[in-house]
């Protein structure tokens, strides 16, 4: 069965094709149109997907979206009934991306594809509700998918609810209860990182920002959530769910003025973000630690945008009861064409799901040694054929330059894993605010995260045996080490942790083999890793990469095996 998965209308519009229970392929529409975080119907996705897995819109039997848009108008028309002016202000003031806009939008999602490709789709749309989605996109990939689990998905809001709590077993899903929209632990972090001066989808920044904070605000957050006997949790007063409270007569009078973005970062600012973070990171537990004394459960699956951050994902693998633990490379709404088109594939057409599988989040366009000649030809650029990049990009990396790394296929999902990557050493006192300053032109306090091979993660980081897999994706931090913090400057970042990936010879044989022979030349296989990009989506192309490396200070890039300089 040939199933399409599509998250379009709202934000991070996505495809994924899933051929007889095995995703084939996937990739954010942004990575092809260049828009972050586009909503546009994903036309580029589809037509790479389809030919990635060499079949056509005529050959697809499902197509499954990642919202239900029925229940989406029913839950809007009761907001707009039960507190219209609550709703005026919400779409004035907060214009959140879910709207009546992109209700009718997916409501007509049938005729679009009919409009976009006449006569080629014969089979059926499936609505999948968001957070089955998310749910689908963690349990279907997690190694125990075929075990009983608990899944917990926590984002800004699904249809009518911000969070839910699955348990699954015999791959039915039941949903054990869930929290209304408006005790969204999601809209609540984003309302405090635009109170920081943020702008949307910046939660990062506010995460990185709450590692020079104190808890000075504890008593404030508690107050706005408050924990439940039942694992469950509420938000006190849903004035702090609103973009319009920033007066001194609202979140003003708690917190003081909120900050404009070119204002300087007080201590006031790092610990608002300090104690909010902590005070969600302890909601989030308490519905972990609460959830398997109900089921029994020795699994855990995790999703929504809310898990990105991998301060509350190390909590969760340090203080919950769970044997196993998995959170997606993709737990926002970018993996939402992913989930759709897995929950239909199982949940809802009978496929049977792969015993232990052992997923690759690289998932997106890959391109040939003759396309990326082609393409240097074309743009008259001087490069030149290495037959094992790894080398010379240790060398470089030995010397302390700067490189772009474009390998293989392009990874799924908003972290960069190494095949569309900027890399650095870590050795040099001073490497990550140049990177900060210079590079990626960004704010000081934002750290870099280190990639490294199973043996130096052990060694550096104060990891341990059986390594989670969330270490692969970049979704957790541990602690550096303290007695290694000196020698790795570059990815330790001011409270002593590191948002690691962890690589192997089977996940990325060509960064592997990179970090071997850089740690011949340096006796550390550890190198930073961050995304190649500057303020846009992270390229795809080779294209893409040459427009960057035009623009960045960086000395070297390597695309496949061949090497442009300056």
């Amino acid at each position: 069965m040939v199933i399409l998965g599509l998250s379009a209308f709202v934000h991070d519009s996505a495809a994924c094709l899933v051929i007889d229970g095995r995703l084939v392929a996937n990739v954010e529409e942004e990575r092809l149109d260049r828009i972050k975080h586009t909503r546009s119907f994903p036309v580029s996705a589809i037509e790479y997907v389809l030919k990635q897995g060499k079949v056509r819109l005529a050959d697809v039997d499902v197509i499954a979206y990642n919202w239900n848009p029925y229940k989406s108008a029913v839950a809007e028309a009761i907001k707009m009934v039960l507190a219209p002016v609550i709703y005026y202000k919400v779409m004035k003031h907060a214009r959140p991306p879910k709207n009546l806009r992109s209700i009718a939008a997916s409501l007509r999602l049938l005729s679009t594809i009919k409009r976009l490709y006449p006569g080629q789709f014969k089979g059926r749309v499936v609505f999948v509700n968001h957070h089955l989605a998310h749910a689908a996109s963690s349990y279907y990939l997690a190694p125990f998918n075929r075990e009983p689990a608990d899944i917990l998905v926590a984002d800004g809001h699904g249809e009518d609810c911000s969070t839910s709590v699955f348990s699954v077993r015999d791959n039915r899903f039941e949903l054990k209860w869930k929290a209304p929209i408006w005790n969204s632990l999601g809209v609540l972090y984003t309302t405090f990182t635009n109170f920081l001066g943020f702008e949307n989808y910046q939660e990062g920044k506010t995460m990185a920002l709450a590692s020079y904070g104190t808890d000075s605000f504890q008593e404030a957050f508690r107050r706005i959530i408050e924990l439940k006997a039942n694992g469950q949790y509420a938000i006190s007063n849903q004035k702090y769910l609103g973009l319009w409270y920033y007066s001194e007569t609202g979140l003003g009078r708690e917190f003081g003025p909120q900050r404009k973005r070119e204002e300087p970062l007080e201590q006031r600012h790092f610990d608002i973000a300090f104690s909010m973070q902590n005070r969600i990171k302890e909601a989030i537990l308490h519905m972990v630690r609460h959830a398997p004394t109900v089921s029994g459960h020795e699994n855990l699956c995790l999703s929504g945008g809310l898990f990105l951050n991998c301060d509350i994902n190390r909590e969760i693998l340090q203080s919950s009861s769970y044997a196993k633990v998995f959170v997606p490379p993709f737990p926002s709404d970018s993996g939402g064409a992913a989930g759709a088109a897995l929950y239909a594939a199982f949940a809802c057409c009978g496929e049977t799901p792969a015993e232990s599988p052992s997923f690759s989040p690289y998932q997106g366009p890959a391109y040939g040694a003759g396309e990326i000649a082609a393409c240097l030809e074309r743009r008259g650029q001087t490069y030149r054929s290495v037959a094992e990049p790894w080398q010379e990009a240790a060398r470089a990396l030995a010397e302390d330059k700067i490189i772009g790394w474009f390998q293989g296929r392009m990874e799924s999902g908003p972290r960069a894993l190494g095949n569309r990557s900027i890399l650095a050493s870590p050795l040099q006192p001073g490497v990550s605010e140049y990177l900060n300053a210079e590079v990626k032109k960004r704010e000081y306090f934002r750290p870099f995260a280190p990639v490294a091979t199973r043996e130096a993660a052990l060694k550096y980081f104060e990891l341990q045996e059986p390594l989670s897999e969330l270490t692969r994706y970049m979704l957790v931090t541990t602690k550096v080490k303290p007695e290694y913090r000196a020698t790795l400057p570059g990815i330790s970042h001011v409270d002593g942790t590191a948002r690691i990936q962890i690589v192997s010879l089977e996940s990325n044989a060509e960064l592997y083999r990179l970090l071997l022979d850089f740690e011949k030349l340096t006796g550390h296989a550890v190198l930073i890793n961050t995304s190649f990009n500057l303020q846009e989506p992270i390229v795809c192309s080779p294209d893409d990469a040459l427009n960057c490396f035009a623009k960045a200070p960086l000395d070297l890039l390597f695309l496949g095996n061949f090497l442009v300089g300056r």
